[in-house]
């Protein structure tokens, strides 16, 4: 047995000194009392513009991210967190700096990503980051770790030039400190308890006396049941004791669960924002009829139209008395749908502040993380029409559309078809009657009908509507779907021989004087913007709650 307690003490020491020594390391000085594991300044540069983690590295949640960074040079610098898919469309293309590996504590790994050299939008003007610090001198954020793929940026503030920075990175873990200390006392403990049981000597047991049990009617009296001695289970304690405190006294961080994350494509402040930039910018762009000042707030086919009607004004009203008055879009109502992934969308429900017979539906786009928000669609239902609550939005999926009384984008080409062909078409009853899809079909039928009545002169009359771009769609609450579609309508007058023809008057002089005559066909390209509702299967017809027109082209050949 001496030899048995000789080994086991020997082998209790040299774990307990190892295991307090890693716990003395652990306290003193990987942790400390803030509880948390830092790199230590390290020494980041880019050949490009920021310095990104990659999503592997956060890969568990639940401690606290400490970030601290200082530029080299003296200049601001930007630090922030953000879910991957962001970062990723952020710095798409971008040349940066991918932070793939770290070994805490020194040792930082970097992989060059190639890419354009810039500029960068600047990144504390960006709505998205999770947490973020921005400005001269030493920046820090402690971050939570959620759930999910999330990235740590680094970078210039201007989002100009290539970042030069020190940086520290720390994880704080609740009671790391602590368990640190427990390990180191559990380390001593079983230290002392070898030792003990190398210096234990058991003494030489005396002689046993004899003991005489009594007897009662010929049977043994049992006595009081024999105690185990008391010194082994003190120390079988001690040692359970010890035993816990080194496997683990503190929560192991959790692996992460989820493998993509979404978010709403704006929150309500930012819209909000938003809207009103757009109307202090529409309101300047429309006084001086600049083509290229609107082009920063909108986007697509709307731009094309506000610039269409700059170029028709600037021809009938060469004075600017007829300019469009100043108006806001007042008390916005946002729609903001979840997304992973751009571009995202926005749809705002607002009054028009010079009337009220009119509602403004306005769809906003954003196409990648570093771009601006920009309108992509515009509306103006009358006050009567019953838009649905456009809050709580989502993209209408394959799912939705099978629901649907019409997939959108099959919805909006039936609704072009039935341009095309006229008030007969056997479209036309899938829809609710519209009063400006009345008058336009009728406009239509007039110039066919005067083709016909002088085939020499007009010799053919063609009117094609068309989706150019397909539709942008949503699923509201009550399941039915808000379609946002631009239909293109090509107009085309064939001449007939020894005939000429010009745009006289109106908005096609716009875009051709009055004195160029054309001798073989007169064109015009109008947009058609068209918000249609769309019902589930069974619920009824697709109903236009808005029509509107906008002349973008006219001339000949």
């Amino acid at each position: 047995m001496r030899v048995v307690r000789s080994v086991l003490g020997v082998l209790l020491a040299l774990i307990g000194l190892l295991v307090g020594l890693a716990g003395a390391a652990a306290a003193f000085w990987l942790i400390g009392p803030d509880d948390t594991v830092k790199s230590g300044d390290q020494h980041l540069t880019s050949k490009g513009l920021a310095i990104a983690s990659s999503p592997d590295l956060l890969d568990r949640h639940g401690p606290v991210l400490h970030v601290e960074a200082r530029s080299s040079d003296g200049k601001p610098i930007f630090v922030g967190v953000a879910r991957d898919f962001d970062v990723a469309s952020y710095l798409k293309g971008f040349a940066h700096t991918s932070l793939v590996q770290v070994q805490y504590p020194i040792a930082l790994t970097t992989q060059e990503k190639k890419g354009a050299a810039g500029p960068l939008t600047a990144p504390a003007t960006l709505d998205w980051w999770v947490a973020k610090a921005n400005g001269t001198g030493s920046q820090s954020i402690a971050w939570p770790i959620s759930d999910g793929p999330y990235d740590v940026v680094v970078m210039s503030a201007d989002g100009k030039t290539a970042p030069d920075v020190q940086v520290d990175l720390g994880i704080e873990i609740p009671h790391a400190f602590l368990t640190a200390l427990g390990v180191f006392v559990a380390g001593l403990l079983l230290v002392a308890i070898g030792i003990l049981l190398l210096l234990f000597r058991r003494r030489r047991p005396t002689s046993p006396q004899p003991v005489f049990a009594p007897y009662v009617h010929g049977q043994p009296v049992q006595g009081p049941p024999t105690q185990a001695p008391t010194g082994s289970v003190r120390r079988v304690a001690v040692i359970g004791v010890a035993l816990s405190l080194v496997t683990g006294c503190s929560a192991i961080p959790q692996r992460d669960t989820v493998e993509s994350l979404t978010r709403p494509a704006v929150s309500n402040e930012t819209a909000a924002a938003v809207v009103k930039h757009y109307n202090e910018v529409n309101n300047a762009a429309n006084r001086r009829r600049d083509d290229k000042l609107i082009a920063t707030i909108e986007a697509g086919t709307v731009v094309r139209e506000s610039q269409a009607g700059y170029a028709i004004s600037r021809t009938l009203d060469k004075s600017g008395k007829d300019l469009i008055k100043p108006f806001t879009y007042t008390k916005p109502v946002v729609g903001a749908p979840n997304y992973g992934t751009y571009p995202m969308h926005f749809v705002v429900s607002a009054g028009i502040s010079d009337t009220k017979d009119y509602r403004y539906l306005g769809v906003w786009e954003r196409t990648t993380a570093g771009s601006p928000w920009m309108l992509t669609f515009a509306a103006a239902p009358a006050a009567a029409a019953k838009v649905p609550d456009i809050t709580g939005l989502h993209p209408v999926t394959n799912a939705d559309a099978k629901r649907l009384a019409a997939a959108p984008q099959a919805a909006s080409t039936a609704l072009a078809e039935y341009l095309t062909v006229g008030a007969k078409s056997p479209r036309a009853a899938s829809f609710t009657p519209n009063a400006d899809v009345t008058k336009l079909l009728a406009t239509v039928a007039d110039w066919h009908s005067t083709a016909a009545k002088q085939p020499k002169i007009y010799q053919h009359v063609s009117d094609q509507f068309t989706i150019a771009t397909p539709p942008t769609a949503f699923v509201t609450k009550s399941g039915a779907a808000l379609v946002f579609a631009t239909v293109t309508e090509d107009f085309k007058l064939d001449i007939g021989t020894n005939y000429s023809f010009n745009w006289s008057s109106g908005d096609p002089i716009g875009f051709s004087p009055a004195t160029v005559k054309y001798q073989n066909a007169l064109t015009r390209t109008t947009l058609h913007d068209a918000v249609l509702l769309v019902p589930a299967k069974g619920a009824g017809k697709i109903t236009l709650l808005s029509f509107e027109s906008q002349l973008i082209d006219a001339g000949g050949y």
